[in-house]
């Protein structure tokens, strides 16, 4: 496993925030067993809309410099789904023909998810595990992402498997291993697919570099990659206002990211963010999928 230590190395200067680079087998989960319960699992995930109508504005924002004001007066109405594509209509009207192509590429669904929350507890050396019920899902972020946004929830058949919390359970181990005196996590899991088809690439992070507004995360547990190039995770510290780039790897499948994210400046004194690089299909005649499972993690009791 791949920790800060060995950035450190090969930075030749201290990275103290946590990082953790492994794979499913680090964490003594049966890899096999673990993608044949999951990657079936990502073929009924929600489209997810809000990313669409937060592209559609970005390119009319764009494509109209003069007109930002007034598109960003509509922009939460549509946002949530309370207004119809009408409204863009006085812009689109205005497009020629190969900008209505690329606007028409900005509304290709290229994100596809759900989640579920959880809270972890260790009582006298036992998990308890509950789930937790969400109508809204919001982060703690400065950009639409701090928006309240509904998705589905995940199918709790498949997450009342005894792998899935043992994926839960390890993850409480590697914050464990850092605040010893924890006591309950809560863990909001992200199920994600991204998609590229044709020349329209997968944005796994449309928010450029960014941090999620968690204690800690994992950025992606990679399920399935196919038929793609790129999706290449990143972690990045931020220092005197520039991110610079100390981390690179393109997970592949059973691999994984952990990393302190929110707040860690003011506990170890590095401030860590990441990234995850577009995907794009190899065979443009066929979609191209990434479907990862992120996790979310906060921290509650301690002793």
């Amino acid at each position: 496993m791949i920790t800060e230590k060995q950035i450190s190395q090969q930075l030749k200067r201290e990275i103290k925030s946590p990082i953790r680079i492994g794979n499913l087998v680090d964490l003594n989960i049966d890899t096999k067993a673990f993608l044949k319960c999951f990657q079936p699992f990502f073929e009924n995930l929600e489209d997810d809309c809000y990313l669409v109508r937060e592209n559609q504005i970005k390119y009319l924002k764009t494509a109209f410099p003069e007109d930002v004001v007034a598109i960003n007066e509509i922009r939460k109405a549509y946002f949530y789904g309370k207004v119809t594509a009408e409204i863009l209509e006085p812009w689109i009207r205005q497009l020629g023909r190969e900008q209505k192509t690329q606007f028409e590429n900005s509304s290709m669904v290229t994100r596809q998810r759900s989640i579920a929350s959880f809270t972890i507890e260790k009582k006298d050396n036992e998990f308890v595990i509950e789930r937790i019920s969400e109508s809204s899902f919001e982060q703690n972020v400065d950009d639409f992402r701090s928006w309240q946004r509904v998705f589905k929830e995940a199918d709790e058949k498949v997450l009342k498997r005894s792998i899935f919390n043992q994926l839960l359970q390890e993850a409480f181990k590697m914050v464990a291993v850092i605040h010893p005196s924890i006591q309950k996590l809560k863990i909001t899991s992200h199920f994600m697919r991204t998609i590229a088809a044709g020349i329209v690439k997968g944005e796994n992070s449309p928010e450029g570099v960014h941090e999620d507004g968690a204690n800690y995360i994992i950025s992606a547990l990679v399920v399935n990659r196919r038929n793609i190039t790129g999706g290449e995770t990143q972690i990045f510290e931020k220092r005197n206002d520039e991110n610079e780039l100390i981390f690179q790897k393109e997970l592949e499948v059973g691999e994984f990211a952990f990393q302190a994210d929110t707040g860690e400046e003011k506990t170890f004194g590095n401030d860590l963010w990441h990234y995850v690089t577009p995907i794009q299909s190899i065979n443009k005649t066929e979609i191209g999928v990434r479907d990862i499972i992120g996790f979310d993690i906060q921290l509650l009791d301690s002793l």
